[in-house]
């Protein structure tokens, strides 16, 4: 199911312009409202005024974590903790901060990769982690916003007492609490299972799981750095998609580069993933124009 069809299957010359617009958006805000950034484009001798097209933006620097990790969080913040609803570390060892706004679209990126595996009304859905991940917050949310019945669990015990009392027909997890579960008690397994990636790096496990079961898992990819669940997701089709319109992508000599386009509390611009991958922003069979991705982990 595609959740939001007007932008999910927007024609690719109106959603350039839709990028375009949002990443020089997002460029002039980070430039005024934070000191990184500002004093980053300063030393580079750069300026907002200098970027006006595609083919302008790698005039600016990249970002990397490190970079990121040593700056001053406040630095980076550019509203008043007041106004930021959420605070937290991601997994990565960076403090991200999250306003009304932010968490409002993390969770419509995340709608869409639950749609896409047509969580609904009738979905009964586990998800098992923990919950003082903002991603898995996230998950929930965006799982009753579709209209399932959420059963939060905070580890595999729960899961396992869980699941036959409701009825679920769907659990979302990580590889390693699935491994868990098919040990301890794999007739409980929901029919559908959707498996939680962290991005970045090579789940080993997972492709083992899937060995087992005979099966490719949907997946849905939650970012180490940037603190949401959803950035990439595979589709009915299977194919991995980024959600470009939130997040723009490039590759540059080789690895993958993304700026989220509409992060208000704490904006990243140019970050550099340092994964090797490839880029295909033709039409998917499923319908959707949102750019696909291959990760070369």
């Amino acid at each position: 199911m595609i959740s939001n069809p007007k932008i999910e299957m927007m024609p690719a010359d109106m959603k350039k312009e839709l990028i375009l617009q949002r990443f020089l958006k997002t460029l002039c805000w980070a430039y005024e409202k934070s000191s990184f950034y500002h004093d980053k484009y300063t030393k580079a001798h750069i300026t907002p005024n200098d970027i006006k097209e595609f083919d302008d933006i790698p005039k600016l620097p990249l970002s990397t974590v490190d970079e990121l990790k040593r700056a001053d969080t406040m630095e980076l913040l550019t509203v008043p903790i007041s106004s930021t609803l959420r605070l937290g570390k991601t997994i990565s060892g960076l403090y991200r901060g999250f306003t009304a706004d932010d968490i409002a679209r993390n969770m419509d990126i995340t709608v869409r990769a639950l749609a896409s595996n047509d969580i609904n009304r009738a979905s009964t859905v586990i998800i098992c982690g923990k919950y003082s991940s903002q991603y898995l917050l996230d998950l929930h949310y965006a799982a009753e916003a579709l209209g399932a019945t959420v059963i939060p669990c905070n580890d595999v015990q729960a899961v396992i007492d869980v699941a036959n009392i409701f009825n679920a027909n769907t659990l979302i997890t990580t590889a390693k609490n699935l491994q868990e579960i098919l040990d301890r008690a794999p007739d409980i397994l929901p029919p559908k299972i959707i498996a939680l990636v962290h991005t970045f790096q090579k789940d080993t496990l997972l492709e083992e799981i899937e060995t087992k079961l005979q099966c490719t898992l949907p997946k849905i990819y939650m970012s180490r750095y940037f603190g949401l669940a959803g950035i990439f997701f595979t589709c009915e089709e299977n194919q991995l998609h980024i959600q470009d319109d939130y997040l723009y992508p490039e590759i540059v000599d080789g690895s993958l580069v993304i700026t989220p386009l509409t992060f208000e509390a704490m904006p990243i611009i140019r970050f550099q993933t340092g994964i090797s991958a490839s880029l295909s922003k033709t039409t998917c069979k499923c319908g959707r124009t949102l750019a696909t991705i291959k990760l070369n982990l």
